[in-house]
C-alpha cells in the first residue's frame, strides 16, 4: 500500500473542509438512481444511513441491496464487471484492496470530481487516508474500521480472584499466566467454565501477533513478506496457549457462542463486539488487544470501504452525492451505531465505554487487515487461514506451517 501525501487531496480544500449537505443542492435536473452492492440488509444502521440522504431529495435516490458477506459480494462484483455491467458503488472488505483497484476497477473518487473528493476525505483523520490509498488512488471512503480487543467474563475473573484493575495495554506474558490462574482456580468448580481463553481462529488475529513480533504478511509495499524471523516468533506466541491446551480452537461463531455462553473467561475478537457482550451473561469489561512483551504495538483494523466502480459519468457523480453524506456529522452518527470506530473528524460520543480500548488503538495506529495483491487475490485469506489452522493443531510445526504458507500464497498472488 502507497501511502498518499496529504496537499494531493488536501491542498486547496480549507474552504470547505467543513462542507456541508445543504451545500450540495440537487445533483442533476432528474433524479439519478444507484445500487449499492452491500454486506447489510434492510435491518441494519447503514440503511438508516440510505434513507437519511434519500429523504434530503437532492436528485439522487440510492438503493441497498444486500448481497452477502465481504467474500459473497466481491465474487458477484467480479461476475458483473465481467460482463461489462460493474456496481454502482460496493461495500468493499479492506482485505480486497488490491483487487478491487487492479482487477475490479475501483475508481479513484479523485478523478470523478477532484474537488468534491478532496472536500469529502477531508473530514476523515488523516491516519485512516492510506488505508483506502491503493497505487496511489484513493479508491474508497474509510467507512466501517473494528479492531480486535481483548473481552473478559467478569463473573468469571471475580471468581478466580483476579485483579479486578486490568491493565491498560496488556502483553501476551500477563495474558497467558492469567489464563492458567484461570484454568487452576474454576476448572471442574465452575458451573460453566469450559476454557481459560481463545484468541480466534482467523486470519485477523494471527496477523496482529506477526505485526506486534515485527514482521509483516504482506509488507507496505504491497509484497507477500511471512517467510521470517519475526513472522515465525509472532505465530509461535500466538500458538502458545494452543499447544499448551488453554484454547481450544474453534471457529469464529463457536468462539462467540462459548463466550456469551459463559464457557469462555476470555477472548480476543472485534470491537463491534463490544455492542452485545458486556450486556449479556459474559458481562465483558474490555481491554486492549495483548501486545507481545518487548516489541512495539503494531494493531491492525478490519472493516470495508465504500468503492464506486461504475463507468457512467452521471451514477459516478451521484455516488460522489451519496459519499458527501456519508462524510457528514450527520451521516457519520448514525453509522456509529454499529459500533464501528468514529474515523471522521466529526466529534461523535462513543457509543459505550467499553470501546475505550478500541478507541485508544485507532488513536495509537492502525494498518489495514492483510490486503491480498493478484487476480487471484480473492483466495489469499482461506489459503493462510487453512495454515493458520494447521499451526494451532500441531498439524505442523509453526516454522514449516510458514514456509508452507509463503510458499503457496507465492504461487497464488503471482498467478
Amino acid at each position: 500500500m502507497v501511502g498518499l501525501n496529504r496537499r494531493q487531496f488536501i491542498a486547496g480544500t480549507t474552504a470547505v473542509i467543513g462542507t456541508s449537505m445543504a451545500m450540495i443542492g440537487k445533483a442533476r435536473s432528474a433524479d439519478a438512481t444507484i445500487e449499492i452492492s452491500s454486506t447489510w440488509g434492510s435491518d441494519k444502521p447503514f440503511q438508516k444511513v440510505v434513507d437519511a440522504f434519500n429523504a434530503k431529495q437532492l436528485g439522487v435516490t440510492v438503493t441497498n441491496r444486500f448481497d452477502g458477506d465481504y467474500e459473497a459480494v466481491t465474487a458477484k462484483a467480479v461476475a458483473s464487471v465481467a460482463a461489462g455491467r460493474p456496481p454502482a458503488m460496493m461495500v468493499t472488505g479492506w482485505k480486497f484492496g488490491y483487487f478491487a483497484k487492479r482487477t475490479l476497477g475501483a475508481r479513484d473518487l479523485r478523478e470523478i470530481n477532484a474537488a468534491k473528493a478532496e472536500a469529502i476525505l477531508a473530514n476523515f483523520r488523516s491516519s485512516v487516508l492510506p488505508l483506502v490509498t491503493i497505487d496511489g488512488a484513493v479508491i474508497g471512503l474509510p467507512w466501517a474500521m473494528s479492531t480486535p480487543i481483548t473481552y473478559i467474563n467478569s463473573d468469571m475473573w471475580k471468581a478466580a480472584g483476579l485483579d479486578p484493575n486490568l491493565p491498560e495495554t496488556p502483553d501476551t506474558k500477563w495474558l497467558y499466566e492469567t489464563a492458567r490462574k484461570l484454568d487452576a482456580s474454576l476448572k471442574g468448580k465452575h458451573p460453566t467454565y469450559r476454557s481459560p481463553i481463545s484468541l480466534s481462529n482467523n486470519e485477523w488475529t494471527s496477523q496482529s501477533f506477526i505485526q506486534n513480533a515485527g514482521g509483516f504478511i504482506i509488507d507496505p509495499d504491497g509484497k507477500l513478506a511471512l517467510n521470517s524471523p519475526e513472522a515465525i516468533a509472532g505465530m509461535t506466541e500466538y500458538c502458545a496457549p494452543a499447544h499448551e491446551g488453554l484454547w481450544l480452537p474453534v471457529s469464529d461463531k463457536e468462539q462467540t457462542a462459548a463466550f456469551q455462553a459463559g464457557a469462555l473467561a476470555i477472548c480476543t475478537t472485534s470491537s463491534t463486539a463490544a455492542v452485545t457482550f458486556p450486556f449479556g451473561a459474559a458481562k465483558a469489561v474490555t481491554t486492549k488487544f495483548p501486545g507481545l512483551s518487548g516489541h512495539p504495538r503494531k494493531m491492525n483494523s478490519g472493516g470495508n470501504f465504500l468503492a464506486v466502480y461504475t463507468r457512467n459519468k452521471e451514477q459516478a457523480e451521484a455516488s460522489l452525492a451519496f459519499l458527501e453524506f456519508c462524510a457528514s456529522k450527520e451521516g457519520q452518527a448514525l453509522w456509529s451505531q454499529t459500533g464501528y470506530l468514529n474515523t471522521s473528524k466529526h466529534d461523535i460520543p462513543l457509543i459505550n465505554e467499553f470501546m475505550k480500548p478500541a478507541a485508544a488503538q485507532l488513536t495509537d495506529g492502525l494498518t489495514a487487515e492483510t490486503i491480498w495483491p493478484g487476480k487471484r487475490g480473492l483466495e489469499g485469506q482461506a489459503v493462510w487461514r487453512k495454515w493458520v489452522s494447521r499451526m494451532l493443531l500441531k498439524e505442523t510445526t509453526v516454522a514449516d506451517g510458514i514456509k508452507g504458507a509463503h510458499d503457496e500464497l507465492t504461487g497464488l498472488i503471482s498467478a
